[in-house]
């Protein structure tokens, strides 16, 4: 599990199957919307979760490296999604995932509703 994409998928696996024993059901995973990716859709009751997933490194926690780039491009791909799929009346809200992996123990830290939609032209 040295390659970084490699160690990407363990957490998203990780993430959702924590997710799906907290009652939420998986969507769709790794999910390109033009050039911006949707690391894991998740529906938790009526609400569809877009969940973005970070693996803690020394420097930076997993919410604070989901700086205002990262949430504009994960809100354009919502709404793109969204917009594709026929969901833009539906409930939806942007989760984030850290997780922090020692070699020996993983652990989940989840922040429900962690960020709002963020403001811009989603459409040209």
């Amino acid at each position: 599990m040295s390659a970084p994409r490699d160690k990407g998928c363990v957490g998203e696996a990780a993430v959702r199957m924590y997710l799906e024993a907290k009652g939420y059901v998986f969507v769709a995973g790794n999910v390109r919307v033009g050039h911006d990716e949707i690391d894991l859709i998740m529906r938790d009751g009526r609400a569809l979760v877009f969940v973005e997933v970070k693996l803690r490194s020394e420097d930076l926690k997993g919410l604070e490296a989901v700086d205002e780039g990262k949430r504009r491009r994960l809100s354009r791909a919502a709404v793109g999604y969204l917009a594709k799929n026929g969901g833009l009346e539906r409930a939806a809200r942007f989760d984030v995932a850290e997780v922090c992996y020692d070699g020996a123990q993983m652990e989940i830290h989840h922040v429900k509703d962690a960020f709002p939609l963020s403001h811009g032209r989603y459409f040209v």
